[in-house]
């Protein structure tokens, strides 16, 4: 994978950089563990842009979901490359984009006049919200490997897809998961406020309250932070004080592990526990080691990967021989999926032309993946309708799926016991 950035002449992120500021010398060799592949005179390659935070507050997050890419476009070059390209090799250039719209834009404008013929992103919301329209504006295709926003697909956009679920259904499973388990453990709860982050927060509350009536639920107000804060005991204190039975949170990583430690300080128990809601963080590797004992039991309504499937445990078994600086985490499924969408899309088209690969990928049933739910499939705004939030928890330190059933690889414990309870 090559990273183009500032650090180097073609004005990119260079490689000693991006090792730097990700803190992973792992990434020394972009193909281990992936013997070439000798057929003679060399295929041409395929160059295909990622576009993700890998300097930043993100930047732990961001690096996973490129990671993932990486991992997916290597595994298919040791297999032959594009078969029905002669085995043309796909080779993936990465930009930063500092969790910043307007870095994201020129980073997608950089990648298409570098080559890409197609663009994978971006993270962030806002981010995806221009670097989409700029691959639209240019006629080529842009997979959404994580963005939430229902936003970014409601522009009438033909060339932009996303496999992760959408804000509408991340908010409408965690509700209806609430609801099962209200009922499963038999606790009159009514009420639901929420604790979110800025942006993409918003976008998620405004489902939430559009939604929760349907499953018996009133949201009850709610408390938004801005982004990279460094104290949050006064929304905390705002948020208890509203006395909902559920408090619902929705954030990115590092606010949520600072959210966790207050609400444990200021001892904000509501009897329906905290749960998340495409929380960056509440499903995060990195969250239960760093909190311990705190993050024992939290749920979170999120994408994750199928725990039943013998590829997703594959995919993960060989991320986390090769990366160990950024485990495998939640955010690197969709990436990984996204990329194996560009690679059914070249095998079945075979060829790059971007109208033609928009097609395809429009035409996509792609069954091998490695997150709940059935095939990936798109609908007429490039949603694919067969996304699947799910419901996790912490138990014992690991993150474990525990709605719906199919999926589920734990019972829910819930009520969600006390802080001081927590051992």
């Amino acid at each position: 994978m090559e990273r183009k950035g500032k650090g180097n002449r073609g004005g990119g992120l260079s490689r000693r950089t991006f090792l730097k500021a990700a803190g992973m010398a792992g990434l020394a060799t972009s193909t281990i563990g992936f013997p070439a592949i000798l057929r003679g005179a060399e295929p041409k390659e395929i160059l295909v842009g990622s576009i993700h935070p890998i300097t930043g507050p993100v930047a732990y997050d961001g690096t996973s979901l490129a990671q993932a890419i990486e991992l997916a476009a290597d595994q298919k070059n040791a297999a032959g490359g594009i078969k029905s390209m002669g085995g043309a090799k796909l080779k993936v250039l990465l930009m930063d984009s500092e969790a910043k719209p307007k870095v994201g834009e020129a980073a997608a404008e950089k990648l298409i006049r570098d080559g890409c013929i197609c663009l994978l992103g971006c993270y962030n919301s806002p981010v995806a919200m221009v670097t989409t329209q700029v691959a639209e504006r240019s006629g080529i295709p842009h997979i959404i490997t994580v963005a939430v926003a229902d936003e970014i697909l409601e522009r009438g956009f033909k060339y932009t897809f996303r496999v992760q679920p959408d804000a509408t259904n991340m908010a409408e499973m965690t509700c209806k998961y609430i609801r099962q388990l209200v009922e499963k453990f038999n606790l009159p709860l009514k009420t639901i406020s929420c604790m979110h982050i800025s942006g993409f927060g918003a976008v998620v509350y405004n489902k939430l309250v559009k939604l929760a009536p349907k499953f018996g639920f009133e949201t009850v107000g709610n408390v938004s932070y801005g982004f990279a804060v460094s104290d949050l005991t006064t929304e905390v204190s705002k948020i208890k004080g509203m006395n909902a039975d559920v408090i619902v949170d929705v954030g990115y990583l590092p606010d949520g592990i600072l959210k966790i430690k207050t609400y444990a300080d200021l001892k904000v128990e509501p009897k329906g526990g905290i749960i998340g809601c495409a929380n960056g963080g509440f499903s995060n590797p990195s969250m239960v080691k760093e909190l311990g004992r705190l993050a024992e039991f939290i749920m979170d309504g999120n994408y994750w990967h199928n725990p039943r499937s013998p590829l997703a445990r594959s995919v993960i078994a060989e991320y986390n021989r090769r990366y160990t600086k950024v485990v495998f985490q939640s955010h690197a499924v969709h990436a990984y999926n996204a990329t194996l969408v560009i690679i059914d899309a070249l095998e079945r088209v075979g060829a790059t032309e971007p109208v033609k690969l928009r097609d395809a990928i429009a035409k996509t049933s792609l069954k091998e993946h490695i997150a709940p739910g059935g095939p990936i499939e798109f609908d007429s705004t490039g949603q694919n309708k067969n996304a699947l939030a799910t419901l996790q928890q912490v138990q014992k330190r690991d993150i474990k799926v525990v709605l719906p059933d199919e999926y589920s690889d734990a019972k829910p414990i819930y009520p969600i016991p006390s802080w001081s309870a927590k051992s």
